[in-house]
């Protein structure tokens, strides 16, 4: 019983540290960024993608040896939402990585990166769909929850 709650704790927070990484990323994104600032958001999408991975795997914990039992989710219809939803975040979340890390070079040198105001509106409208997609998800669970969407 304690190992159920544990396990679920670090689903939750995982969740929670995914979420604070997107909306970090989302205030520090800027045209003009100073250097620490572009490492700090970098820092933030390693975050981001660290706190994915803990969720998966809490995740994964949580539906094959705690809680409810793989019955319960894999026959649920908010379930499968829930994991299009987050591979769906997941895929999208691909292209603000791959600029991120191309500032890596430029960074080292003590350079930062230079935005175009298009660029940035790109980055924050893909940030935004992300959340959008994490209150999807959010829904889906709540409604999961409550015995909603089984086959």
């Amino acid at each position: 019983m304690l190992g159920a709650a544990l396990v679920a704790f670090g689903h939750f927070l995982a969740f929670f540290a995914l979420s604070a990484a997107l909306v970090l990323e989302l205030a520090l994104l800027t045209e003009s960024l100073s250097v620490e600032t572009a490492r700090r958001i970098q820092r933030a999408d390693l975050a981001l993608g660290l706190s994915a991975t803990l969720l998966l795997v809490f995740g994964i914990l949580r539906v094959f040896y705690f809680d409810k039992g793989s019955e319960f989710y894999l026959g649920n219809v908010f379930f499968w939402i829930k994991i299009l939803l987050f591979v769906a975040a997941g895929v999208i979340s691909i292209y603000p990585s791959m600029i991120y890390r191309r500032w890596s070079s430029e960074l080292q040198q003590d350079i930062a990166p230079d935005l175009s105001s298009d660029m940035v509106t790109r980055l924050k409208k893909i940030i935004h769909w992300e959340l959008v997609l994490i209150g999807g998800i959010l829904i889906c669970a709540s409604l999961m929850a409550k015995g909603f969407g089984t086959w």
